[in-house]
C-alpha cells in the first residue's frame, strides 16, 4: 500500500502534462505597423480596378479579421465544449500518535451530468459559432456596399477634376480673346473682372476636388486594410459610365428572412433559449457518485459513495431570472430587428423611385443646357451673340453636369441596410456545424509576417460535403496579376 501515493502522484503528473500551457503574447506596436507595411508595400505605380480593391479588401480589412477570428474562436470553443466535470479525487493520511500506525482514505467521485447539461452547453456554443457565421457574412456584405459607395465617389470627383481642368483652360483662352477685345475698345473694362472671377473660381474648384479626391482616396486605401504609405503609389480604374442605375426590386419578407442580419440576430435569440432553458436545468441536482478506500488500524475497507444537492432554498433562482430577462430582451430586439428591416424594405420602393426622379430632372437639365450652349455657339459663330454670353452658358452647364454627377452618388446603391444579395466567392448554403477554425466564408489565407501582400483565395462549391475548389492569387506588388 505504500507504493498507492507513487502511483497517484505519477498520475497526476501525467495528466497535468496534457493540460493547456499559457504562453504570452506581448505587442509590438512598431513591429506591427512595420508588419503592416510591409504586406502594403507597393513597388511601382500601378492602378487597381474595382473587383481588385474588392479583392484586396476582403483579405486585408481589419474589421474583417476581427469578424474570422471571432468566428474561429466560438468554432473552437464549440469544439472543445459539451465535457462532462472532471472526477475529483482525495487522498487522506493520518498518524496515530500513540502508535506507529498511518490511516489512510481514498474516494474518487464523478459527476453523472443526469439533467443533460453538457448537451445543452455544446448547443449553446453551436449556436454562438452560427451567429458569428452570420455576423461576419453581413460585415462583408457592408464591406462591399462600403467600398463599392467610395469607389463611386471617387469616380465621380475625377470626372469632375477632368472637366474643371478641361474648363480651366477654356476660360485661359476666353479671358485672352476678353482682354483683347478691350485693347480694342469692343467690349467694357467691366468684363475683365467678371472673367478674372470665374478665373478664380475654377482655380478654387480645382483646389477643391483635388482635396476632396486625396481624402477619398484615403478612404479606399482604408477600407481595403493598406497602409497609409500606399496611397503614394497606388492608383485606382475608375473609368466608368455614369447612366442612371436601375431601380431594385424592395425584398419581401422571405428574402428578408434570409438575409444575414437577420439569421445572426435569430441564432442569437436561440442561444439566450438554450441558455435559458439551462439554468431552469441547472436547479435539480446532478448525480454524484464513486468508489472508496479506507486502511484503519489494519483493516482495509473498499466501498463506494452517492450524493446529490438537495434543492430546497436556492434552487438557481437569481440566475434563472437574470436568463429569462436576457431571452426577453433577446426576443424584443429580433423582433424590432425584424420589423426595422421590413420598413426600410418598404420606404426603398419610395425612396429610390423619388431620387431617380431628381436624377431625370437633372438629366434633362443638363441637356437643356447643353443644348442652350450648343446654339448659343451658332450665333456666336455668326455674330449674334457676344463671348460673355457664351462664357455664362458654358459656365452654367458645367454646373449643372456637377450637380448631376453629384445625385448620380446618391442613386446608387439602392438597397435595404439589410442586404441579401449573394457575393461570388460566398456559398450561404454552406453546412455551419462543419465549419473549422482553418476556413472563412471566403476561405482566403493570410500573409505571414513580413510576407508582402499575396493573398491566395479559395471558392468551394458545397453539396452536402465539399467539392473541386478553384484558385487565385492576385498580388499588390509588381503590377496585378490576372
Amino acid at each position: 500500500m505504500k507504493s498507492i501515493p507513487f502511483f497517484a502522484g505519477l498520475g497526476l503528473t501525467a495528466f497535468l502534462s496534457s493540460c493547456s500551457v499559457y504562453h504570452s503574447a506581448p505587442i509590438d506596436l512598431n513591429a506591427e505597423e512595420a508588419s503592416w507595411k510591409e504586406a502594403s508595400r507597393v513597388d511601382t505605380h500601378i492602378s487597381v480596378t474595382r473587383n481588385q480593391a474588392r479583392q484586396i479588401g476582403l483579405v486585408m480589412n481589419p474589421d474583417l479579421n476581427k469578424a474570422r477570428l471571432k468566428l474561429a474562436s466560438s468554432n473552437e470553443a464549440a469544439k472543445q465544449s459539451g465535457w462532462w466535470n472532471d472526477p475529483s479525487f482525495s487522498w487522506d493520511i493520518e498518524q496515530v500518535l500513540q502508535e506507529n500506525t498511518l490511516n489512510m482514505s481514498g474516494s474518487l467521485g464523478f459527476t453523472i451530468p443526469v439533467t443533460g447539461l453538457p448537451a445543452l452547453e455544446k448547443k449553446v456554443a453551436e449556436q454562438y459559432k452560427e451567429a458569428d457565421f452570420w455576423t461576419l457574412r453581413q460585415a462583408e456584405l457592408d464591406f462591399l456596399s462600403s467600398l463599392d459607395q467610395a469607389w463611386s465617389k471617387l469616380a465621380v470627383t475625377q470626372r469632375r477634376k477632368a472637366v474643371i481642368r478641361e474648363r480651366l483652360d477654356a476660360v485661359r483662352q476666353e479671358n485672352g480673346v476678353i482682354e483683347k477685345l478691350i485693347g480694342a475698345g469692343e467690349v467694357e473694362f467691366s468684363s475683365r473682372q467678371v472673367a478674372s472671377q470665374r478665373m478664380n473660381d475654377a482655380i478654387r474648384e480645382l483646389q477643391t476636388v483635388t482635396e476632396t479626391e486625396l481624402e477619398q482616396k484615403m478612404e479606399l486605401v482604408r477600407l481595403m486594410g493598406l497602409h497609409p504609405s500606399a496611397a503614394r503609389k497606388l492608383g485606382f480604374l475608375t473609368g466608368q459610365g455614369f447612366q442612371l442605375p436601375a431601380a431594385v426590386p424592395a425584398p419581401g419578407p422571405a428574402a428578408l428572412a434570409s438575409a444575414p442580419k437577420i439569421k445572426a440576430q435569430l441564432a442569437t435569440y436561440a442561444t439566450t433559449e438554450t441558455l435559458f432553458k439551462t439554468e431552469i436545468r441547472r436547479q435539480y441536482p446532478e448525480l454524484e457518485l464513486g468508489p472508496s478506500f479506507t486502511r484503519d488500524d489494519g483493516e482495509k475497507e473498499v466501498g463506494g459513495e452517492i450524493g446529490f444537492n438537495l434543492p430546497l432554498w436556492n434552487r438557481n433562482r437569481k440566475a434563472i431570472a437574470e436568463a429569462r430577462g436576457t431571452r426577453n430582451l433577446s426576443r424584443q430586439e429580433t423582433i424590432q430587428l425584424w420589423k426595422t428591416e421590413l420598413f426600410n424594405a418598404r420606404q426603398l420602393d419610395v425612396s429610390q423611385q423619388m431620387v431617380l426622379r431628381h436624377c431625370r430632372t437633372e438629366l434633362q437639365r443638363m441637356e437643356s443646357f447643353a443644348s442652350s450652349v450648343r446654339t448659343m455657339e451658332k450665333l456666336h459663330g455668326i455674330g449674334e451673340a457676344s463671348l460673355l454670353e457664351l462664357a455664362e452658358n458654358r459656365h452654367q452647364l458645367m454646373k449643372a453636369v456637377w450637380l448631376s454627377w453629384t445625385i448620380w452618388t446618391s442613386c446608387w446603391p439602392f438597397r435595404p441596410s439589410c442586404a441579401t444579395s449573394p457575393t461570388p466567392t460566398f456559398n450561404p448554403n454552406k453546412n455551419l456545424h462543419h465549419f473549422n477554425e482553418h476556413e472563412t466564408s471566403l476561405f482566403f489565407h493570410y500573409p505571414g509576417p513580413g510576407s508582402r501582400f499575396q493573398p491566395q483565395s479559395r471558392t468551394r462549391r458545397a453539396a452536402g460535403t465539399y467539392g473541386t475548389q478553384t484558385r487565385g492569387r492576385h498580388r499588390l506588388h509588381g503590377g496585378p496579376r490576372p
